[in-house]
């Protein structure tokens, strides 16, 4: 991996926390430079037991040991957990992260220092396979070398991307909540596949198979998706028909329209 000579902490030690964790081990970082906290003791003793790092269950001992803290808990709690760690907190050298969702960088700072250094990110679930896709936006106290570290903490478990806060609820609804869409899309796949004599896991193996190598040939073709899309497309064929009938039933407008609903809840929870 890059460089990255921090102490990191992580304040919360749920399935996000443990996939960036195992991210960092897999990329070859020093287990004893990371401690986690959390109050499930069964949480700990296997973060501990599987890589090696230090753990507790004291939240202010994390901020006595790292450079950088990750708090990586649920949104409902973030509020008592800032306020129990505010004080310990040195704002010119601790980096705070959150993956906390729907919460406001503002929220977090108006908790703190007013000039705390803070990102707010959000990664998807396939970065507990190191897959995932993850935004990053900061406050203006931050400086291009947090930004660094930040993009190498998570481009362990996946790509990276900086967006400006405002765009974090259309990212949410396209990127964040997007592996819900597949998997409902695999769903509905293999309802459709009732007639297809396999075992339901073979089908579930194809069908993610032939969605991931689209997926890949879309990400590394020079054509636009519509050309692939084309190519696909024989006239008269089997997929023109299928492709004719999500036409008919408007299945783009579908899409765009939910997207849109979907964006708006995010804003919503987001002003709770």
């Amino acid at each position: 991996m890059n460089d990255l000579n921090k102490r990191v902490g992580f304040i919360g030690a749920g399935n996000m926390a443990t996939a960036l964790i195992s991210g960092l081990i897999n990329s070859k970082y020093e287990p004893l430079k990371i401690i986690a906290s959390s109050p499930e003791k069964q949480h700990l003793q296997k973060l501990e037991k599987d890589f090696g790092i230090q753990v507790t269950e004291n939240n202010i001992d994390v901020i006595k040991n790292t450079d950088i803290i990750i708090l990586a808990v649920k949104p409902n709690i973030i509020e008592d957990v800032v306020n129990e760690i505010s004080d310990s907190i040195n704002h010119e050298n601790h980096l705070i992260i959150s993956i906390a969702a729907g919460i406001k960088i503002e929220k977090i700072a108006a908790l703190m220092s007013p000039k705390q250094k803070i990102i707010r990110a959000m990664p998807n679930t396939p970065a507990s396979i190191m897959e995932g896709v993850t935004a990053l936006c900061s406050n203006k106290f931050i400086k291009p070398e947090d930004i660094t570290d930040a993009r190498i903490l998570f481009e362990c478990v996946g790509k990276v991307s900086e967006i400006k806060e405002n765009n974090i609820d259309i990212f949410t609804a396209l990127i964040g909540s997007g592996p819900a869409y597949i998997f409902y899309l695999i769903e509905s796949m293999l309802e459709a596949s009732k007639n297809l004599e396999l075992s339901e896991e073979e089908k579930v193996n194809l069908i993610s198979s032939m969605i991931a190598g689209s997926a890949n040939l879309a990400n590394n073709s020079i054509d636009a998706p519509l050309v692939l899309r084309k190519k696909v497309t024989s006239p008269g064929g089997v997929t023109e028909k299928a492709i004719e009938g999500f036409e008919k039933r408007k299945l783009k407008e579908i899409i765009k329209l939910s997207m849109d609903e979907a964006e708006k809840k995010s804003i919503e929870l987001g002003d709770n």
